[in-house]
């Protein structure tokens, strides 16, 4: 792990000179193809346990939860250590990028044990936490031992990733992820099927291939030339560093802690309809997630942007970063929202032949739709301000929309609207922060710069 970039000057160069636009899209592109197998995996597990049964589905969005407490963990520690590191290249502070690197690679694989201990030791108790029924309760035990062995791999496999295109390796960090993701896809028929391992081994293809991506990945710091080291021995020594750590990824820890909560609600309240309420709503969000691939990918390409041009302190370079990225993203999610509104019913029936479940996962997707290019804004403003450390306002956006918007509408719109009322409650929240996140950020751009 001792070996690093011998052409770190010229990354820099790049990572600050380089027109916006065109380095935006070339750190996103690897990224959108990471995020888009990642959310083509996650639809294949959906689509081939869809074959065994509408309990089946519901278990796989029950189980869901794992992996979103996985993301929070991994992400919390993995975005505040990149986000970090960004600014301490544009700095040029190297010695606290690599230990930044480090810590937060050690420290996701420690999170991700204890989930795993504390999962494999809670078992069927915890998976009724989550929402599990009695019909699919086997299932959704079935399925999550595996994935909590390799909880471990997943959670630090963030942090490498995320730390890989901060110094603007995008591409190595996909070649890691999309492997992983495209065994899944290979692995899940063979296991599921031809094994007969049934649900047991769509999570043990998962939870395989997430070792094999977390092997690539870190072979890269073994083996290939990054600009930042991770070592043991570059560990944080000083309380006040790894508060500096907890702090920038807190608001990376609120989304995807916020978004699991969410998904448990979403769950239990599901269930009040049945399984099949649960698996189509568990389906619609997955088509959600392929559709965020794109503005996803292009957030994560201007991470980095705008991390090296705050730590260099060119503020124009950030509002120029943000704005086309924000501006992007909303002409690409209004494209997706357009074809899955009109194709929804088939889309939906792709993993389940269950007519309740297309007609609840339809009219569900296509709400989203509606509200798909806003709720990428609010995501733009809140990596904003992660990134630049503006961290209260970053937390407070993903807490606004998640706990004061939509669980409450979630518990309240059912019972006015019954299950419409689930369906829509999503994308009501996403209108409503979106109206919060605007003038927010306009006001804050007005004195950026100046104080």
């Amino acid at each position: 792990m001792e070996k690093r970039s011998k052409e770190p000057q010229g990354q820099y160069e790049r990572m600050t000179t380089a027109p916006v636009s065109q380095l935006i899209l070339s750190l996103a592109v690897p990224s959108m193809v990471t995020t888009l197998i990642s959310s083509i995996y996650n639809l294949a597990d959906t689509f081939f346990v869809g074959q065994i049964g509408t309990s089946a589905t519901a278990a796989v969005g029950v189980v869901f939860s794992i992996p979103m407490i996985l993301n929070a963990l991994g992400f919390w520690v993995g975005t505040g250590g990149s986000n970090l590191v960004s600014r301490m290249l544009g700095a040029k502070q190297q010695k606290e990028a690599d230990e930044t690197a480090s810590t937060a690679f050690f420290l996701s694989f420690l999170f991700g044990l204890l989930v795993a201990a504390a999962g494999l030791l809670a078992g069927e108790p915890l998976m009724r936490l989550l929402g599990a029924t009695e019909t699919n309760l086997p299932y959704a035990v079935s399925y999550g031992r595996f994935i909590f062995i390799g909880a471990p791999f997943s959670a630090s496999s963030l942090a490498l990733s995320q730390c890989l295109r901060a110094e603007g390796k995008s591409r190595q960090s996909m070649i890691g992820q999309v492997t992983g993701g495209v065994l899944n896809m290979l692995l899940d028929p063979l296991f599921i099927f031809v094994f007969d391992w049934g649900v047991s081994g769509a999570a043990m293809a998962t939870a395989l291939s997430q070792i094999i991506a977390w092997a690539i990945l870190i072979h890269y710091y073994f083996r290939r030339k990054t600009q930042v080291r991770i070592s043991f021995r570059l560990l944080y020594k000083s309380f006040g560093q790894y508060r500096l750590l907890f702090t920038t990824g807190f608001p990376s820890l609120c989304r995807h802690g916020c978004n699991m909560f969410a998904n448990i609600v979403l769950n239990l309240v599901a269930g009040g309809w049945g399984d099949a309420a649960i698996a189509a709503m568990s389906v619609a969000g997955r088509m959600l997630y392929l559709s965020n691939a794109v503005f996803l990918g292009l957030i994560e390409g201007c991470q980095p942007v705008i991390g090296y041009a705050h730590g260099m302190k060119n503020y124009q370079r950030v509002k120029d970063s943000f704005w086309y990225t924000a501006k992007t993203s909303m002409l690409s999610m209004c494209a997706f929202a357009v074809v899955e509104f009109l194709f929804a019913p088939g889309l939906i029936g792709l993993f389940r032949d269950d007519a309740k479940v297309i007609e609840i996962g339809a009219t569900a997707l296509r709400l989203i739709c509606v509200a798909l290019p806003f709720s990428s804004f609010m995501s733009c403003v809140s990596t904003l301000f992660q990134v630049i450390g503006r961290t209260l306002s970053s937390s407070a956006l993903v807490f606004g929309r998640q706990l004061l918007l939509y669980v409450p509408s979630l518990l309240l719109l059912p019972r006015v609207l019954d299950l419409l009322g689930l369906q829509a409650a999503g994308p009501l929240a996403d209108l409503l922060i979106f109206a919060v996140a605007l003038p927010m950020v306009l006001r804050f751009f007005k004195s950026y710069g100046q104080e």
